[in-house]
């Protein structure tokens, strides 16, 4: 019998890894955007993820010599024990530490450039694997590719984007990883490994600045006493400059796109024995970050006052404004007067990983718990416009007096400031203990538990920002209640001292329970069959409150009749030619009595199976040919915070079926090649829709019975000489939706057109990409090197919604990058020198509609504008 598993060097060939890097995002973590239309967004940074085993990582080190002119093997954990990569039968891209420093590689962005069948959105949040992924960051839902960090789970994708002397690798599996992952991996997974402490005493200082940001970091890693180890790390982020120039600059206002951040990182590590280990990790962050969702590229409609009335809450913001939007010449340039600004606070998070070898079993524990509290505010009418004077029609008539109509036409004002006020305050810990065999042999096994729980809490709020001063302000203050049916006035309506025009919140607990197994077994010499089986349950338990309230321009002026007296009465908004009261909707669009905020409680909970059923063959030493049939499953939601019709969607199910292979055809050349089809059920898709019985709309969440995602990825690299290095990787991912549910009306455009969605793509699923890099090594005297890199990153258009309307179209795009690396080992110094995004091009990772409320402009948001700059690392 062969050896299955390849003793492999951590070196340099690391597939779509072998990349130069992409717009990175200031920062060791990503920034936090502001929300999408009807979806405010998560938080990205809090906690963390899998692990390789109780062995500690390589640690930070110059971009050291390395001989090219034989690809390395990568070792990885993905099928939780550690294997060559090239022998993993899973579609795998990884990114060591050593080779991210040499090409730069940092945020999920430069991930996403380089991993085939990967996109994400930085404004929103989001991935996307193989056209599945997250589609809503409304409490209740959940994303569709699971991270890990050492082990331990985590919705967030903050730590992904780590920087390298924090992070030995990242791994991103993708395929569901529904049998030895499980939760809301149906995607896809990413784990995340963290460096260990050091068997001896080592330190490190970096130190980085461009036109946008200035980080330093470092750490002081060794032993303490006996077997104890430890580990201190931290990391300051502070604004140079900013991604977008406002226009508006005001006390409440600056430019925008910024990041200021303190990470703190620390470790122990105790060795029991050879085969026995204890592992903790705690981690805090503070953020106090601006990223705007993007850029509204369209002129303003400074004609309509409306709006678009139909749909929307408050008057037009952009109504009389005499200031043409700079957005639509420069994307850059932004106009508006609210600052959308990130806070992150009360971040804590550990994760404990405990290992023993017991009689030949092997016996693992990863648990892990993380709190924060996240506040976002954003800029809803994209504007700096302030108080709207107008009057319809003229002033008082005096020669109307008789008539009763002399005030019909009054003067009014409003406040045009818009904001939203997003928060989270969220806790949850989670627990997984496996067994397997301690050694690898012919026959592998290994079972598992987990156990979840989470505790959420979500208020987001849309207000009027102002000195209360306007009509607008003091008339939402006070609003009316309005009876169901009738119009009739419900006395004892609640003040709204907030001046909030929507007010929403849900308040979830989230409970998990999976037991899960996997074998393999080599049938005969080089030919291995897996099974694997999980089966998962999970429960959640929410409760929302929703509260909307209206005043439009059109209904301003109550109305007046030629019988002086009976005007009062007549809607019982006001006298004659006031301006009329806020009317309080909630229980009118709900049709529930009472008044106020409309609250409910939901309750669900959903279970089933994920497994996988494999087959590799080892062909001869440089090739493996695989093939496998995986569920992956992922728990039904709520849409919590819209009192939505169809709050409630069911657990989604894809069925994947993918063929491989990963060869050598000669000992300089790596190449890959993947195919994949899924059967994708139930997709889990927030479409707004028209409430009943009115113009106004809400999100709901629906499940689109059948879609399709299949394509083809390659991946390559070809040491040409033992100086010259090329990697380059392509793939194809076409989506359909093949039956839906019902006709939809696309909110983001105007009209109301009921469209059939059946044909449509799959959201953020780009057709084509494709990244090809070079890295080329000088050797200057006896052991010093600089390492020239480039790269160029290529990714088709897109849509961020189900419908293909122009709107929610984000083209295609590319951007090249550069970096000139210098290292002395002897000295410890190491010198870089950086371009990314290198000709400034603007690249498209969101498209969408800003909504009936500011007429439909188009809203683009973009990756990182150019980035130049020096670091400098100094290891001791």
């Amino acid at each position: 019998m062969k050896a299955r598993m390849r003793a492999g060097a951590t070196a340099i060939a690391l597939l779509s890894g072998h990349a130069a890097a992409h717009a990175s995002e200031p920062g060791g973590v990503q920034a936090v955007p502001p929300s999408d239309p009807g979806n405010p967004p998560a938080p990205r940074g809090v906690a963390g993820a899998p692990q390789a085993g109780p062995q500690a990582g390589p640690q930070a080190g110059p971009p050291a010599p390395f001989d090219l002119a034989t690809i390395n093997d990568i070792v990885v954990t993905a099928q939780r024990r550690a294997e060559a990569i090239q022998d993993v039968p899973i579609a795998i891209s990884v990114f060591e530490s050593s080779d991210r420093d040499r090409r730069g590689i940092r945020s999920i962005q430069d991930f996403a450039n380089f991993t085939p069948g990967l996109t994400f959105s930085s404004s929103l949040d989001r991935l996307s694997l193989r056209g599945i992924g997250r589609l809503t960051n409304t409490i209740g839902s959940d994303p569709g590719v699971a991270i890990y960090n050492d082990g331990f789970y985590t919705a967030s994708n903050a730590e992904a984007s780590k920087t390298p002397m924090f992070v030995e690798r990242v791994e991103f599996l993708r395929g569901p990883q529904g049998t030895l992952y499980g939760r809301n991996s149906v995607g896809g997974a990413i784990n995340v490994i963290s460096k260990r402490p050091t068997e001896e005493q080592a330190g490190e200082w970096r130190s980085s600045v461009d036109n946008l940001q200035l980080i330093s970091e470092g750490y002081l890693s060794g032993p303490i006493v006996g077997g104890l180890k430890a580990r201190l790390s931290a990391q300051v982020t502070r604004a140079t400059g900013s991604r977008y120039e406002n226009i508006a600059r005001t006390a409440t206002s600056r430019d925008e796109g910024f990041v200021n951040r303190f990470f703190l990182e620390g470790q122990l590590q105790y060795d029991f024995s050879d085969t026995t280990q204890l592992w903790l990790k705690y981690s805090h962050a503070e953020w106090n970050d601006s990223n705007p969702i993007g850029a509204q590229v369209s002129p303003y409609v400074t004609n309509d006052i409306d709006g678009a009335t139909d749909n929307s809450l408050t008057p037009a913001a952009a109504f009389g404004y005499g200031v043409p939007n700079p957005s639509v010449t420069d994307p850059r340039r932004i106009n508006s007067n609210t600052l959308n600004q990130s806070l992150l606070s009360d971040n804590h998070t550990i994760v404990a990983n405990f290992t023993a070898d017991i009689g030949g079993v092997a016996l693992k524990y990863v648990g892990g718990y993380t709190q924060y509290k996240y506040q976002a505010f954003a800029d809803l009418d994209y504007t700096a416009n302030q108080l709207v004077v107008t009057n319809f029609g003229s002033a008082p008539i005096p020669a109307l007096a008789p008539f009763g109509l002399a005030n019909a036409f009054r003067t009014y004002s409003y406040n045009a400031t818009y904001v939203q006020d997003y928060q989270e305050d969220k806790k949850y810990y989670t627990n997984e203990l496996t067994l397997s065999n301690a050694t690898q042999g012919r026959f592998n096994w290994i079972v598992g538990a987990y156990q979840f729980h989470e505790k959420y809490f979500q208020p987001v709020t849309w207000f009027v920002d102002g000195d209360n001063s306007d009509t607008l302000s003091q008339r939402i203050a006070a609003p009316i209640c309005v009876a169901p049916g009738t119009f009739a006035i419900v006395p004892n309506c609640p003040t709204n001292p907030r001046r909030a025009f929507y007010d929403g919140s849900g308040d979830l607990r989230t409970d998990g329970l999976a037991g899960f197994g996997q074998v393999d077994y080599e049938l005969v010499d080089d030919l291995k069959a897996t099974a694997g089986l999980r089966y998962s349950w999970d429960k959640k338990r929410g409760f929302e409150s929703y509260r909307v309230i209206q005043w439009q321009p059109a209904g301003a002026a109550t109305y007046c009749t030629l019988t002086p007296g009976a005007d009062a009465a007549v809607v019982g908004l006001g006298a004659c030619g006031a301006a009329a009261a806020a009317q309080d909707l909630t229980r009118f669009l709900l049709n529930l009595p009472g008044v106020g905020a409309a609250t409910r409680e939901l309750e669900d909970s959903w279970s089933g199976f994920s497994w996988r059923l494999g087959l590799d063959w080892k062909a001869n030493n440089d090739t493996l040919v695989f093939g496998s049939y995986s569920r992956g499953l992922k728990a039904g939601g709520f849409n919590l915070g819209s009192y939505a019709d169809s709050p409630v969607v069911d657990k989604e199910i894809v069925d994947a079926f993918e063929v491989g292979v990963k060869s050598r055809p000669l000992s300089s050349l790596m190449l890959n090649v993947t195919g994949f089809y899924y059967d994708y059920k139930n997709a889990q898709i927030p479409i707004v829709v028209v409430r009943p019985g009115s113009t106004l709309t809400t999100t709901n969440f629906f499940n689109i019975n059948k879609s399709r995602s299949w394509g083809i990825e390659v991946e390559s690299a070809w040491n040409v000489t033992r100086s010259l290095e090329i990697s380059a990787n392509y793939s194809f991912n076409d989506t359909k939706i093949l039956r839906a549910p019902r006709r939809f009306d696309d909110e983001g455009m105007p009209g109301n057109i009921l469209e059939d969605i059946t044909g449509n793509r799959l959201p953020a699923a780009s057709k084509h990409k494709v990244a090809i890099s070079g890295l080329y090594d000088i050797e200057v005297g006896a052991n010093d090197h600089i390492f020239l890199a480039a790269s160029y990153a290529y990714r088709s258009d897109a849509y961020y919604s189900v419908f293909e309307s122009p709107i929610s179209r984000a083209p295609g795009w590319d951007q090249v990058d550069a970096r000139i690396t210098y290292t002395r080992p002897d000295d410890g110094i190491t010198v870089i020198l950086y371009a990314r995004n290198l000709f400034d091009t603007l690249g498209y990772d969101g498209a969408f509609s800003t909504g009936a409320g500011t007429n439909y402009r188009q809203v683009y948001s973009y990756t990182f504008p150019r980035q130049a700059g020096v670091e400098v690392q100094f290891r001791f």
